[in-house]
């Protein structure tokens, strides 16, 4: 590996670096603000100078002189959830892809937090917001601001439907996809494992349960068993694995399972099966994520999966609208992802 020369060695700023290369500041500055115009070859030149020689323009000063910067606020409630761990990779994979970066922040689900670490987004001068199950509250003063502001904002799957353009998964149309599916297999009684603990998307599921059902002349309250244990805030295998012990200490148990999610569809199937139970046979067993280990688990697990590249593309690509043209180059504020059933061997 070669020694770095001392004029290398010495650019510090865009002009430094256009010097260096025997270019325009001009064409040196569009090339990395991503603008066209340029010759190819040229553009082609820079970016694998500035990657050998590790260059990273001044996102600062950049942005003080009114150029993009190249970075993207993300705020997120939490990291435990194999889903959104998905989410997250999901999303700085296309940023990348895009020649955008990502700024994380985790908000451990507080509002005040959130509010905190988009002024902080604010400070940084990102280029734009993607907001992952915001929780902000539809009149939160922060959204005042960002109107103000004129940031480009995204949320994703947000707990209230805050006046920003988003992008959310047709939970409504899972659980439609899942009682259909469960009802052609001959179920008529089901067994809701754990949808109340999720005051939010779980409570959108069961309304989406509801309208489903209403449509196929059910009786609600006789067909659906709804099972939850209370000040239980860890949605995992062993959650799945109790309330499926609950639910089999039942007379007459509802003989199809609608999990929370994957996890907690496992550990049912766990109890289910040590109770001398076959699956499917006996019980039919849905989860809902679509986690690699439904893949891997004995049987293979029936679940929803939630479409994530599908949901970050279109989170990314409404946020690349917004900064080019601002509001009035969407189609429409809210995007609606629908989901997908894959069928295995638990139903």
């Amino acid at each position: 590996m070669s020694t770095p020369s001392e004029e290398e060695n010495n650019i510090r700023s865009v002009g430094d670096f256009a010097k260096y290369l025997g270019l325009s500041r001009w064409t040196v500055s569009r090339i990395l603000n991503g603008h066209s115009g340029v010759h190819e070859d040229t553009r082609e030149r820079v970016m694998s100078e500035m990657h050998r020689l590790g260059f990273q323009p001044n996102m600062m000063a950049r942005s003080l002189k009114g150029a993009k910067t190249g970075l993207i606020g993300v705020c997120f409630q939490e990291i435990e959830s194999p889903i959104l761990a998905r989410k997250i990779s999901s999303l700085q994979e296309s940023l990348r892809s895009r020649g955008l970066r990502a700024v994380m922040e985790i908000t451990s689900g507080l509002p005040e937090a959130e509010r905190d670490i988009i002024n902080h987004f604010f400070s940084l001068r990102v280029d734009g917001v993607i907001l992952i199950g915001s929780g902000l509250a539809k009149d939160d003063p922060i959204l005042a601001r960002l109107a103000r502001e004129s940031v480009p904002v995204v949320t994703v799957d947000s707990v209230q439907d805050i006046p920003l353009p988003r992008v959310d998964l047709d939970r409504s149309a899972a659980m439609g996809l899942t009682l259909r599916h469960l009802q052609q297999r001959g179920h008529d009684s089901y067994a809701l494992l754990g949808l109340e603990s999720d005051p939010i998307y779980g409570a959108r599921r069961i309304e989406g349960l509801k309208e489903a059902a209403l449509k196929s002349g059910m009786d609600w309250e006789a067909s659906f068993l709804s099972l939850k244990i209370d000040n239980r805030r860890v949605w995992s295998y062993q959650y799945g694995y109790d309330l499926a012990q609950s639910l089999l200490q039942l007379e007459k148990p509802p003989r199809a399972i609608i999990a929370l999610n994957d996890r907690v569809a496992i550990g049912a199937m766990k109890a289910v099966r040590e109770w001398g139970y076959e699956i499917p046979r006996d019980f039919a067993v849905v989860g809902f994520d679509n986690l690699d280990i439904g893949q891997w688990c004995e049987p293979t697990l029936t679940t929803v999966g939630q479409n994530v590249a599908e949901i970050i593309e279109k989170s990314v690509g409404l946020i690349e609208k917004l900064i080019a043209g601002g509001k009035n180059a969407l189609e429409s504020p809210v995007v609606m992802v629908q989901p997908k059933l894959i069928v295995r061997s638990s139903s």
